[in-house]
């Protein structure tokens, strides 16, 4: 489809993911919920056959769970806080009642889920590499994205609500996942893996929304040093620290730099950072015409996940003179032209093929935040 302008486009993208959410009740698959079926017991009682579940349905080309799921998707807290934030971002851009409309649908969602306590959690069991944790349990990835709608929401709304259930989030990760052993933020409170982009996304939370705390502040200061001490020499960040976690994608990399924008009146080392991971970003997980690729120097295969992120990140590196607009537009375009069909993203595409699931929390909902913050650049 064309538009009339890379901003147009944007805007309408992002609108059109929003609604396509709404329509499903805010319910669809996820790659990672493999384990959400009732799989006989020995096939959930080992680490490695609950990953071998978990990695079959994210590398199907297409949906298997339709061969054996009868109910319901559930809803996503990440997603309804994603789809929450565009809708906010879009209403600053250009106003429309519908999307305001769904957008706060999604935070009375937001607010009224209390199934994981203070955080936010899946509604699936989860197994990595590194870690298992069962569902419901909250972790500071979803509850910093769930946090940071809710505040905002409060900010531009003027409802005490959301900022009171955004700061009890804030709080249950200061008190529940900050490991003064490792000075950072546990991805969540039965692990203490260090996971950079977790540990920069939770600080930024509590952050935002506890600043003006001395214990919040002194373990955020903790938390930014010790992320800032695991950049490589060439501008990048591992994933984690410790065996197998060295690896680097698109995504995980953009979490860091945008917490990092957020949280560079801290410490004087951010700027520094800033600019020197901003290059190598940019350098190796885009392609020359705007394509978002999921790992480093490869061309393929290009992502959803790593371009709704991408154009976020690119966003905030703009608003710190690290990125020129010209290029926020180069790969808004490229979004608009390969990442999205029949008002879903693309999960992923390669030289040849594509991918036929529509992920609503890992690529619908990351496309339309991304989208969204293009169009308050554009």
């Amino acid at each position: 489809m064309r538009y009339e302008s890379p901003r147009a486009g944007a805007v309408a993208g992002a609108r059109a993911l929003i609604a396509s959410a709404a329509a499903r009740e805010w319910r669809g698959p996820d790659p990672y919920d493999g384990l959400l079926a009732s799989w006989p017991s020995a096939l959930r009682r080992h680490a490695l056959t609950r990953q071998a579940i978990v990695q079959l349905h994210v590398r199907a080309p297409v949906d298997i769970r339709r061969l054996y799921r009868r109910r319901n998707h559930p809803r996503i807290a990440k997603a309804l806080g994603l789809f929450a934030q565009s809708a906010l971002r879009l209403q600053a851009v250009e106003p429309d009642a519908d999307t305001a409309a769904r957008g706060h649908q999604a935070l009375e969602l937001l607010l009224a889920d209390g199934s994981s306590g203070g955080g936010w959690g899946y509604p699936f069991d989860v197994q990595t590499r590194w870690s298992f944790y069962p569902q419901g349990s909250p972790n500071v990835v979803v509850t910093s994205f769930a946090g940071a709608a809710l505040a905002q929401a409060a900010l531009e709304l003027d409802d005490e609500r959301f900022l009171t259930r955004a700061r009890r989030a804030a709080e249950w990760v200061l008190e529940r996942t900050f490991n003064p052993s490792t000075g950072t933020f546990s991805y969540h409170e039965h692990s203490d893996t260090i996971i950079h982009n977790a540990n920069l996304l939770a600080a930024k939370l509590v952050w935002e929304c506890l600043g003006e705390d001395a214990a919040a502040r002194d373990a955020v200061e903790q938390a930014l040093e010790r992320s800032l001490a695991a950049l490589t020499t060439d501008g990048m960040w591992p994933y984690g620290e410790g065996a197998g976690l060295e690896w680097q994608d698109s995504f995980h990399t953009g979490f860091v730099l945008s917490a990092l924008v957020a949280l560079r009146q801290i410490d004087t080392n951010v700027t520094d950072a800033l600019a020197r991971s901003a290059r190598a970003y940019i350098a190796r997980f885009f392609g020359p015409h705007g394509q978002a690729r999921l790992w480093p120097d490869k061309p393929y295969p290009e992502d959803a996940h790593a371009a709704g992120t991408g154009l976020s990140t690119l966003v905030a590196l703009a608003g710190v003179n690290l990125v020129e607009t010209p290029f926020v537009t180069l790969v808004t375009e490229r979004a608009l032209q390969a990442m999205l069909r029949d008002g879903h993203a693309i999960w992923r595409r390669g030289r040849f093929w594509r991918t036929h699931v529509a992920y609503m929390r890992w690529c619908d909902a990351h496309m339309a935040l991304g989208l969204a913050d293009a169009a308050t650049l554009l």
